[in-house]
């Protein structure tokens, strides 16, 4: 046994992370570990000693050990959101005498940068790469229905074959055989949480890293017209074509929903945290309903991508942001005012949208407001 776990850990350390073949996209890692468990359990029932279902259950829980930290091992360099994600940049106002200015400095996020070591494993990770992880969590998954097969099955030809057994144990044993079902349901639980985790790390790497630039950087910068969404949903289109070649059918929707979840946290943060070189008026909201609409079709494809229900259910949660840039600044400012009051807003927003809506603003009456009401500096506060 020992031998076999040390082989386990020596395949994982060894695991480039490229698929077998096109026809098997999974990692070869884990048909060796399916191997490996195949050949612990030729073992363990080969044992010429009497068992119990004690026995069994131990032995089934340590398979159900090893795929939870396969699963644990294949996620280890995902790193958090915060890792991946740039700071938010200080809150600003617009002031056309002065170009745009810093609020107070409580408002100013710390920067968590990304050490050197998690940077390069960030690199590391390329949509191929985390699509095998994924194809081999998910191979890990889909195999398990018939690992459990064979165990209760083989057991149950244990207990058949025991001489002068009673025809009462014989029944016991059939319950017993029954029960393995839900052995490994601890390793279900872990791997198709992992699946979600890797999902969502790679939308959010191909927006907020890989694409920072173009997209969070760039998008909209200066005004709405300059920097559209079209030239973003150009390389989208180059990014899906490499994900659909390594993917596995079973998964593609799942990636490419947290691809798209991802694309509109990025698309808020733009409109509602872009920094000072982002400023939007109410013409603007049509141009950014438009690139909305483009965002939502490039993910539906003519009914070949996403489900068109699924899209308009991720993306209805921009729309209500999209609709405030299109109220004028008074319209605004007076629900701001009813929220602060303890009121509700008529749009169903909050004070801290609502506010930066405002800061973001092209206009003098929308700086004044939350100069005076907010205690915001004309100019940026000095570094320490």
């Amino acid at each position: 046994m020992e031998t076999n776990w040390d082989l386990f850990l020596s395949i994982l350390s060894m695991q480039t992370w490229d698929p077998i073949s096109p026809q098997q996209r999974h990692g070869g890692s884990i048909v060796e570990v399916y191997r490996i468990i195949e050949e612990t359990a030729d073992q363990f029932f080969a044992f010429k000693v009497p068992m119990r279902i004690g026995e069994l259950n131990s032995f089934c829980r340590g398979i159900d050990k090893a795929f939870q930290i396969y699963t644990q091992l294949v996620t280890q360099p995902i790193v958090d959101k915060e890792d991946l994600v740039p700071p938010v940049p200080v809150l600003t106002r617009y002031k056309k005498e002065l170009g745009i200015k810093a609020f107070v400095k409580k408002e100013i996020q710390e920067v968590r940068p990304v050490d050197e070591r998690k940077s390069s494993e960030i690199v590391q990770l390329t949509m191929s790469k985390l699509c095998v992880r994924l194809n081999s969590l998910y191979y890990a998954i889909s195999q398990l229905g018939k690992l459990e097969d064979s165990i209760s099955e083989r057991w149950a030809k244990r207990q058949s074959d025991k001489i002068n057994i009673r025809r009462s144990m014989n029944g016991k044993s059939k319950g017993i055989v029954s029960n393995q079902k839900n052995q490994f349901d601890g390793s279900r639980k872990e791997i198709n949480a992992a699946i979600d985790r890797v999902c969502e790390f790679t939308g959010l790497k191909v927006i907020f890293w890989d694409l920072q630039q173009p997209f969070i950087d760039n998008m909209y910068k200066n005004n709405v017209l300059q920097a559209r969404l079209d030239t973003i949903v150009e390389v989208l289109d180059l990014v899906l074509a490499q994900l659909c070649d390594v993917i596995v059918e079973q998964l593609r929707d799942r990636v490419v929903t947290g691809l798209l979840q991802a694309s509109l946290d990025g698309l808020v943060r733009v409109i509602l945290d872009g920094g000072p070189t982002r400023v939007f008026s109410p013409n603007d909201a049509p141009l950014l309903e438009e690139d909305l609409e483009i965002l939502k079709e490039f993910f539906i494809s003519g009914g070949d991508g996403l489900p068109r229900g699924t899209v308009e259910n991720l993306v209805s949660r921009v729309r209500p942001v999209i609709n405030l840039i299109k109220q004028e600044t008074r319209v605004l400012i007076d629900d701001l005012r009813e929220v602060t009051q303890g009121g509700k807003s008529k749009f169903g927003s909050d004070s801290k949208t609502l506010l930066r809506v405002l800061c973001h603003r092209n206009d003098s009456e929308a700086s004044h407001y939350v100069k005076k009401h907010f205690k915001i500096p004309s100019s940026a506060p000095p570094s320490t």
